[in-house]
């Protein structure tokens, strides 16, 4: 068999599957632990409000239409205007 390079490889390529998943304490003074996340990942309802990879805070109100996979990349989500539960929130790399 030939050892050929996966064409998943290469972190820029949105098909690469996430390599991990880390769940996230919102915090308003520290930046993501393991740095800007590709993803993130919904499983509750309420507000989450984050910085952009372009260090841009957004809120968004989380309905059950956002549960899942959300391919935004963010480097901290905050406490400040957050209300989901810190255990409904995941970051992908």
């Amino acid at each position: 068999m030939l050892n050929k390079p996966s064409p998943f490889i290469n972190d820029l390529n949105w098909y690469t599957p996430l390599r991990d998943l880390k769940v996230v304490v919102p915090n308003d003074a520290t930046d993501l632990p393991d740095g800007t996340c590709r993803a993130m990942i919904f499983n509750g309802t309420g507000n989450v409000t984050f910085v952009t990879a372009g260090d841009t805070t957004v809120t968004i109100a989380i309905t059950a239409a956002w549960f899942g996979v959300q391919y935004i990349m963010a480097k901290k989500i905050l406490a400040t205007g957050t209300t989901m539960p810190a255990s409904t929130i995941y970051v992908g790399y």
